[in-house]
């Protein structure tokens, strides 16, 4: 069975396409050839001499397969002179075979009886760090059986990575897009967005959408960067930190700037740059992961403290695969893609329960609010009816307060002076029938009185200003004075000391009133002084003042005189005043004095 003897390898001669027959150097597989020729860029053939088993003889039992872990960047391989495989594109843009496993079952016609050897030519470009990986023969079983577990962890596991990375990538964008307010979905998208384009380069077989080699190289520095930094910015809004404004200035600064170095620096000067890149967000990459270590110090929180143990893990899991990367072990386990593919699910996990519990919160909220709104609309629709109500009520009683108003105006103003010319009717012709006539007119006006003030007490307001609640008063016998050549004199207060209520308002006026038409009816005055005063505690006076032939007080105090005084002291006594009455030939003075606080009384 023939095994992997001495490998060397040689630069091809420019301009030439056959095996260089001098040059040639012992190397050790994997090999990186700018370790021994720096800066190189161009064609490389390795020598690989098959040995055969001391103790094999005759024909093989079994066939024998070749394996190649990578051929970085594009090749062909040949068994002597017998060509195997060959890469679709062997100039720029070159296949990209740097990360793909490949098996072989070496044919029974090319291989000799001794000095076998395998060719194996790659084109490769230096910022690429070209070269040639593991590889093995062996029978064909078990040799199938080590490509499966290679091409798994070399190829598989990347994919499975990509696909479920642009998955989760895809959700929390359309998450954000529909909420931006928790830009921590915007962040965790676009991480997961760079780690598919620095992933895509493991897996990919071609150098597109990019022209050359070269230009893939520049996109996958630039993804690299741009995922530590949007993982740094993500890593502070997921553990709910306040990461510092100029922090966070500065590491856009930093991404963008090393960006456009990375994308416009000469192809000479790209490895030192790239070289830089990487170091530099490897830095800020294990910033991110350690930063939860000062904070769960801090804050002594058993949540921070996890976070912090994860970043731990990271960067050490970020240790052990820069190891075995540049070890080349191709049978070494990297761990960063089962770690990134569960890190990410579990990420995505407590993302998703974070937003099933404010959507939950959102849910109680709607429910209180529309148990709320609806009790809100019951309150409103009561209230609204009260209005109704209210309003219906006060419409019903404008209207009574309006016909009310046009009674005593019109109507009222029409009686007593139906009244005053009845009784002067009567004084003068003496029958019994005027009397009787007087008497129905006054009891008219009793009842019409009754009929008024029951509508103003249930409606009106306190007059604003004396003025304002003599004036009604004052229009309506001033008209029946001056049919009656009376000179009358009104004189009140300039505002109230204290407003007083409706019913003393209402009270005050009926005796207004009655003195009044006392005058008219029995004074056979010329003039009439009326006036309201208020002492200096506030207490109201009301007088009425004339020069008529005055009259005897213990007369007119039978209800039979006419005059009233018993329904005036009645009045009185109800608002908690006092009615004094004054009377002579040529000076009749009624005045009623009421206390600062007058109450009706019931009599």
């Amino acid at each position: 069975m023939p095994t992997i003897g001495a490998v060397h390898a040689a630069k091809e001669l420019p301009g030439a396409s056959a095996r260089p027959t001098e040059g040639w150097e012992p190397v050790t597989l994997p090999d990186t050839w700018t370790l021994r020729w720096p800066d190189y860029s161009g064609t490389v053939w390795y020598r690989i001499m098959l040995r055969e088993d001391c103790g094999a003889t005759g024909a093989r039992d079994e066939p024998v397969a070749l394996i190649t872990e990578s051929i970085n960047m594009a090749g062909e391989i040949f068994l002597n002179d017998t060509l195997l495989w060959r890469d679709a594109s062997l100039q720029e843009p070159l296949s990209r075979s740097w990360n793909i496993p490949r098996y072989w079952i070496l044919p029974e016609s090319a291989l000799r009886p001794s000095d076998n050897a395998i060719w194996i030519r790659i084109q490769g470009r230096a910022v690429v760090k070209p070269g040639l990986g593991m590889v093995m023969t062996g029978p064909a079983a078990p040799m199938l059986a080590y490509f499966e577990k290679i091409n798994w962890s070399h190829r598989t596991v990347y994919v499975i990575n990509i696909i479920a990375s642009l998955c989760i990538a895809g959700l929390f964008a359309g998450i954000w897009i529909l909420y931006r307010r928790q830009s921590v979905h915007g962040w965790f998208s676009l991480l997961n967005f760079a780690w598919v384009v620095f992933f895509y380069n493991i897996v990919a077989t071609d150098p597109w959408p990019f022209g050359d080699t070269v230009g893939v190289a520049r996109a996958n520095t630039i993804a690299f960067m741009a995922f530590c930094a949007f993982y740094c910015i993500f890593s502070y809004q997921f553990q709910e930190r306040t990461q510092p404004r100029w922090q966070k200035r500065a590491l856009i600064a930093l991404t963008l700037g090393m960006s456009l170095l990375v994308a416009l620096v000469p192809e000479r000067h790209l490895a030192a740059t790239t070289q830089l890149a990487w170091d530099t967000h490897i830095l800020v990459f294990v910033w991110a992961c350690c930063a939860p270590l000062i904070h769960a110090w801090r804050s002594r929180k058993r949540e921070d403290a996890f976070y912090c143990l994860v970043g731990l893990g990271f960067v050490f899991i970020a240790l052990h695969d820069m190891y075995t990367f540049n070890l080349g072990a191709s049978d070494a386990l990297m761990l960063t893609p089962y770690a990134n593919l569960l890190t990410m699910i579990v990420i995505a996990g407590v993302l998703s329960s974070r937003i099933a519990a404010s959507m939950r919160r959102t849910e109680r909220f709607n429910v209180e609010l529309t148990a709320a709104v609806e009790k809100a609309c019951l309150e409103l629709e009561t209230t609204m009816g009260k209005e109704h109500q209210l309003a219906l009520s006060n419409s019903r009683l404008q209207e009574r307060l309006q016909f009310i108003h046009d009674l005593h105006d019109g109507f009222g103003s029409a009686l007593v002076r139906a009244i005053v010319q009845a009784e002067h009717s009567a004084d003068a012709q003496g029958h019994a029938e005027a009397a009787r006539h007087v008497s129905t007119l006054k009891s008219l006006r009793d009842d019409l009185r009754n009929v008024m003030d029951g509508g103003r007490t249930a409606t009106a307001d306190t007059p604003a200003t004396p003025a304002e609640w003599m004036a009604r008063t004052r229009h309506r016998f001033s008209t029946l004075f001056d049919e009656l050549d009376v000179t009358s004199h009104w004189s009140c207060l300039p505002e109230w000391p204290e407003p007083p209520s409706v019913a003393v308002c209402l009270e005050l006026t009926r005796l207004l009133e009655e003195a009044l038409s006392n005058v008219l009816k029995h004074s056979a005055a010329t003039e009439v002084d009326i006036k309201l005063e208020a002492d200096a505690h506030g207490a109201l006076t009301l007088e009425v003042r004339d020069n008529g032939v005055g009259f005897d007080i213990a007369t007119v105090s039978h209800e039979a005189s006419g005059i009233g005084l018993s329904s005036m002291q009645a009045r009185i006594a109800r608002l908690g005043g006092q009615l004094h009455l004054e009377s002579r030939a040529g000076r009749s003075v009624v005045r009623a004095s009421l206390g600062r606080e007058p109450a009706l009384r019931a009599e």
